[in-house]
């Protein structure tokens, strides 16, 4: 079949396939009857415009290829057959998808658009439920090709703490850090290159943060546009400010078509056919449906709570219905409603017609932040009333009364929310107790969600679990807030298990609240639990002394809670802070203890996590080989494929260190894959080491540095302080090796001040090498064989191996050394060294250059 001869049934059919999709599935999303979806597909039933939309719509569609579309839908036009040439690459993008159709707004969009060409900030303004947000979106799509790096939203409705605005932003982007590097830092880094249109919608919670982060994203990103929605402008300089106004109303008699041309009239119409099928503008109910489209002063989401109600009411009760609450409202006075108070009104009218179910229901749900999911709805809002199995019915009808927004992005659970302004009209409704047992339904909730993510991010399940914690933040948030005022055991466990998975800078807050409540210590396994997380972090930030006291106090509590699993955790901890600050001989003992309880336990991940430690000692290449490919085969078993990418790039990273170059492009290989399938940013860090140390191998520079910049950049927003000064110094060593001499110095002094602040004796020998190389360069031997013998005599005493590549490249500046100065003098310079202490080391390479 020709492209000209494929019907749009044909194509229908074929698309829905391709999302895998049910008949029945893409009908309930429509808001049609099966059979009519079935007619569509078999080309028996042209659909209507707005029916042909919401297919479109649901199967991915977007303007400006939208309107053409739906004329080959209706049968006015041939297949829109693609241009000539290459299809263009998608653009990114996170614009939501909503379940009902986008009413009129022409004017508007072209306004809007005008106005993001000739400037960067737009803000659209105007009262809640007048449209903002749907039309920030349609916006959004139609000029979607001209931003190469996307069109993405950042809901702000659900957050209320001014400091988290720009890790709420960043989450947009993927963007998370584990150290003190501010959000808004990695934002600009992120967005400075790109070509970017940021929507910031519902700015109104939080306008003088948004102003300050709008403006300062808008300085430092040449490329950045910005298009807000609140309820009043940012008042930023060279802010353009777009008044939404509400939607035209008829204002004079007019014939049945010319009041179909209004969109408050084309509104309500469709949403009215939703809630009951047979629903169409007539000359006797169309005086009414002005009626109440005026009222309502156009504006778009009272218009929908209305139409809402044509399956119980006809067009003149709801009409009356309007004006008598109205009346009430405002002590019987004619005068014309503050658009506030007109939406608010709106409200209360749908309010009171709920039954006392789904008034029940919408209190409860006002609990969540973010959104929910039908499970959470059941498990937070189910009882005293309500039985569990009752709630999705309700949701359904409130939905159904656009009480409740759906959405759902292709490939993913449908979630559920409330526009701001109906959270808030509920929240105020419930009674004290009814919160106090509503938020502690939600606690417990999110308490059991901690729990099964615990084990479930460490098999092979946890990509799910991964886009489910991203999607519950501002739930979690919600949790750990009402934990903090009513309960600290939960408080504890939460973060104690989702540690790893959130936030450094905000999870290091909220675990120093929660161990910092002198009730803490009535809990002494959720609190052992609590301060490893607490070590953990301290870890990542390389503050040592204090993660070893954490941790100590951790595997107290845990031993005396005989937890071994907990006690687990402790031990390895423990050997990852031996490796840096101790010796490999304690961290082997650590790890080494870890490796018998988990065998004892029969526990295949933490046996799998006790070999890839073990691996790490690198004085028996054979042995740590072995520890390794067996700790791959586990974590293979387990399921654990995130720790299974990072592991695969560090041993793959090894062996090209130590030539055996074909078995650790197999590995790598196979680490990028897993990396780029997970989007996981920590496990790239050997995957481009190993690829810089090739570059540099292959005296590439440019290639070399370019791997390392892409690493460095990663380090900085994740907040890995050592694997960022790791590179750092990798760096300064190419710089040397490409012949800038003075760049590759001052890098590696800058990055052996900062090892040595944060006390790691390997990384502070690995870059006195480097170093070393830099004097060997500038004819400085007697300086470079100090601070060799000073390096040796660090890796002896920790047990840090120098692979066998990099043991090459000194053995030559050996050589050269050993002709300037002759083997005594060599001798001596060495030996030196060997009893210099660090800081008599960094003052050395730091002194002015000079013999």
């Amino acid at each position: 079949m020709t492209m000209e001869e494929k019907t749009f049934g044909t194509w229908l059919r074929g698309e829905r396939r391709r999302l895998d999709l049910s008949r029945q599935v893409l009908a309930n999303r429509a808001g049609c009857a099966e059979i009519t979806l079935r007619r569509i597909e078999s080309g028996t039933l042209k659909p209507s415009r707005e029916l042909a939309q919401i297919l479109l719509e649901q199967v991915g569609m977007r303007e400006p290829e939208l309107n053409r579309w739906v004329l080959y839908a209706r049968g006015l036009s041939g297949y829109p057959i693609q241009p000539d040439g290459p299809t263009p690459a998608k653009v990114e993008s996170n614009l939501p998808v909503f379940l009902t159709t986008f009413i009129g707004r022409a004017k508007e969009k072209k306004e809007i658009i005008d106005l993001i060409h000739r400037q960067r900030l737009i803000t659209l303004t105007g009262p809640g439920g007048v449209g903002k947000t749907r039309l920030a979106g349609k916006v959004g799509e139609q000029i979607l090709g001209e931003f190469s790096n996307g069109v993405w939203m950042a809901e702000l409705a659900s957050q209320a703490t001014p400091e988290l605005l720009p890790q709420t932003v960043a989450a947009v982007f993927d963007i998370t850090t584990q150290s003190k590097i501010s959000y808004l830092e990695l934002l600009v880094n992120f967005l400075r290159p790109r070509k970017i249109l940021l929507i910031l919608d519902n700015c109104e919670h939080l306008p003088q943060a948004c102003a300050q982060l709008a403006e300062a994203l808008l300085k430092a990103c040449p490329d950045l546009k910005i298009l807000a929605t609140s309820r009043e402008a940012l008042k930023v300089m060279g802010e353009a400010v777009y008044h939404v106004p509400s939607l035209g109303i008829p204002d004079e008699q007019a014939t049945l078509e010319k009041y179909r041309q209004f969109e408050s009239i084309q509104l309500f119409d469709e949403r009215a056919s939703l809630a009951q099928s047979d629903f169409g503008l007539t000359m006797e109910n169309i005086p009414y449906v002005v009626q109440v489209c005026r009222r309502l002063d156009g504006i778009p989401l009272a218009i929908e709570l209305a139409a809402a109600r044509v399956d119980i009411f006809s067009i003149e009760q709801i009409a009356a219905q309007l004006g008598a609450s109205f009346d009430l409202l405002t002590n019987g006075s004619r005068t014309a409603l503050p658009r506030q108070q007109t939406m608010r009104g709106s409200i209360e009218w749908s309010w009171e017609l709920l039954s006392d179910a789904e008034r029940t229901l919408l209190r409860r749900l006002s609990v969540f932040a973010g959104g929910w999911s039908v499970e959470e709805a059941e498990a937070v809002c189910g009882g005293n009333g309500i039985e569990s199995p009752q709630v999705a019915n309700l949701m359904t009808s409130l939905a159904a009364k656009s009480l409740v927004s759906v959405n759902q992005a292709v490939g993913k659970e449908r979630r559920y929310s409330l526009h701001e302004m109906i959270r808030q009209f509920a929240q105020d409704k419930m009674e004290m107790e009814e919160t106090e047992n509503t938020c502690r339904l939600h606690l417990s909730y999110f308490l059991k969600f901690s729990e099964q993510a615990e084990t479930a991010l460490h098999g092979p399940d946890q990509l799910d679990w991964l886009t489910r914690i991203s999607e519950e933040q501002d739930n979690l948030r919600a949790a750990l807030n009402w934990a903090s005022r009513t309960d600290t055991e939960a408080g504890l466990l939460i973060i104690g298990r989702l540690s790893g998975d959130l936030d450094l800078c905000e999870g290091l807050d909220w675990v120093t609240e929660f161990i910092g409540k002198p009730e803490s210590h009535k809990y002494p396994q959720a609190r052992a639990k609590a301060r490893l997380a607490h070590a953990n972090y301290l870890w990542e930030l390389q503050q040592f002394d204090n993660a070893r006291a954490a941790v100590e106090e951790s595997l107290a509590l845990f031993r005396g809670c005989s937890d071994r699993e907990g006690e687990f955790g402790c031990l390895m901890t423990l050997g990852s802070i031996a490796q840096f600050v101790e010796s490999m001989d304690r961290k082997v003992e650590y790890h080494g203890q870890a490796l018998a309880l988990a065998r004892s336990l029969g526990d295949t991940q933490r046996q799998a996590q006790a070999l890839s430690g073990l691996g790490w000692d690198r004085r028996d290449a054979d042995r740590s080989t072995k520890y390794w490919e067996e700790s791959v085969a586990l974590y293979r078993l387990a399921g654990d494929w995130r720790v299974l990418a990072f592991l695969l790039g560090i041993f793959g990273d090894t062996l090209l260190a130590n030539g055996e170059t074909k078995k650790a492009q197999v590995l790598l290989k196979e680490s990028l894959e897993l990396n780029l399938r997970l989007k996981s940013k920590s496990g790239m860090e050997f995957v481009l080491v190993a690829r810089s140390r090739q570059d540099l191998m292959n005296g590439d520079f440019a290639q070399a540095r370019a791997a390392l910049h892409e690493w460095i950049g990663l380090a900085e927003e994740l907040g890995n302080r050592m694997g960022l000064l790791y590179a750092r110094t990798r760096l300064g060593y190419v710089a040397l090796c490409e012949g800038s001499l003075e760049e590759g110095y001052q890098i590696l002094c800058e990055t052996a001040f900062q090892f040595q602040k944060d006390g790691s004796q390997n990384g502070l020998a690995f870059t006195m090498e480097k170093l070393a190389h830099y004097f060997v360069l500038t004819t400085m031997h007697e300086r470079a064989v100090r601070l060799i013998g000073w390096a040796d005599a660090v890796r002896e005493r920790t047990g840090e191996i120098r692979p066998r590549i990099e043991q090459a490249d000194v053995e030559v500046d050996f050589a050269m050394c050993i002709a300037s100065l002759g083997k005594v003098g060599y001798t001596n310079a060495y030996n030196h060294g060997r009893g210099m202490t660090p800081e008599e080391a960094v003052a050395l390479a730091l002194e002015e250059k000079g013999d």
